[in-house]
């Protein structure tokens, strides 16, 4: 057989196998599953994991089914940096999400820019999302300048004037929290006063005082579930019985619960969140509590910020097709426009310059059994003081 018979061979034979079916997508996601926040992080991986999976037993998205890499970073930027760089070179990945605590962002995002890797973090976020974003970031989270404004505003259907004390850990996301909370507060004619404490704080009892001594009408806690089961029985056992509002940063209604019943006072407790309770109505959460109870999990607000986050890795996948890879998903992140189904109090959209979108934001005020939403949603599109 000359060679020329073999090449037309070979060539009717590719023409009729068709082209090469697309590999499975290989996604990472690293956060903080045995650190002083995994309490936090960890449902949030779960509603993410939750949806992948009801995603693969469906069908997969394109056709291929979604396999994830999860690495602990133990709340440390090394490890971060380490895991990040695992998945690039061995697992092969075309994006990652989740990322734990805002201090350990900035190393991954050297090491994942570098690389041309899009990462969306989830439930923290640093302004690298804002516009002008900056490359390969994107944040369906809890943007904590965003939040911070967000949060003075909705205040006012709490108290409409007097002394708002906001109190965090020493972080680049609660600083920026606080900050934002603390310029919008001013403008809208609250006197202000603040608390900061170290990240691994394990008794909170002089910063309940020195938050008493500041003698607040309302305190905001800018932290995780964690740090607000302390700081909450700290408060109510120096008498304070105020308004108190949780920041829905890791914390959920299961930690609203759990502050009432351990501080003996279920009275004046708050919560302002992007995302809705789980045990609130909506498409999105029936089907988030159809997965959770066949997984044998019990879900919140935070298992709903991870279901949220794997809606939009859906969403762009099937954007970037079945062939997708790092650059395809980068493009198609930027192409994200979703009803959420209830999730959050509109759509989550990003574009090419903004990279987290116009957020929506509510108060919800603990009945003594579940959270109940007060007013309306709040929709937060800039930033006001941004660079102040």
């Amino acid at each position: 057989m000359t060679k020329q018979c073999m090449a037309a061979i070979t060539a009717l034979l590719i023409g009729v196998a068709g082209p090469a079916m697309a590999e499975d997508y290989r996604l990472g996601y690293i956060t903080d599953l045995s650190g002083p926040l995994a309490g936090s992080y960890t449902p949030v991986w779960e509603g993410f994991d939750l949806y992948m999976k009801s995603r693969n037993a469906a069908g997969g998205i394109n056709g291929n089914q979604v396999e994830t890499f999860l690495d602990d970073d133990g709340l440390r930027a090394d490890r971060s940096v380490a895991a990040a760089k695992k998945q690039i070179e061995r697992d092969n990945v075309i994006g990652i999400f989740g990322l734990s605590l805002s201090s350990t962002h900035g190393p991954t995002f050297a090491e994942t820019r570098q690389a041309g890797i899009p990462v969306v973090t989830s439930f923290s976020g640093i302004i690298d999302a804002l516009p002008p974003a900056k490359p390969y970031s994107y944040s369906t989270g809890v943007m904590f300048e965003v939040a911070g404004e967000a949060i003075a505003t909705l205040s006012k259907q709490i108290a409409p004037s007097g002394k708002v004390v906001g109190v965090t850990f020493d972080s680049v996301g609660g600083r920026a929290a606080l900050r934002h909370n603390q310029l919008m507060a001013q403008k809208l004619g609250y006197q202000w006063g603040e608390v900061i404490f170290p990240v691994r704080t394990a008794d909170f009892t002089p910063f309940a005082q020195a938050i008493v001594n500041e003698k607040p009408d309302i305190v905001v806690g800018h932290y995780g579930a964690e740090q607000n089961l302390g700081v909450i029985a700290a408060l109510r056992a120096t008498g304070y019985t105020g308004p108190y509002v949780i920041a829905s940063y890791g914390a959920s209604e299961a930690t609203v619960q759990q502050a009432a019943e351990q501080s003996g006072d279920a009275e004046n407790l708050y919560m302002v969140s992007r995302y809705a309770p789980a045990t609130h109505e909506g498409a999105g959460i029936a089907a988030l509590r159809q997965a959770a109870e066949a997984a044998g999990v019990t879900p919140t607000s935070m298992h709903v910020t991870g279901w949220a986050l794997g809606m939009v890795a859906e969403e762009a996948l099937k954007k970037c097709g079945a062939s997708c890879d790092k650059a395809g998903l980068d493009k198609a992140l930027q192409q994200v426009n979703i009803d959420t189904q209830g999730l959050t109090g509109g759509p989550i959209e990003m574009s090419a310059d903004d990279h987290y979108g116009p957020t929506y934001w509510k108060l919800y005020k603990w009945d003594g059994e579940k959270l109940v939403g007060t007013g309306d949603w709040h929709k937060q599109t800039t930033v006001e003081f941004l660079g102040q």
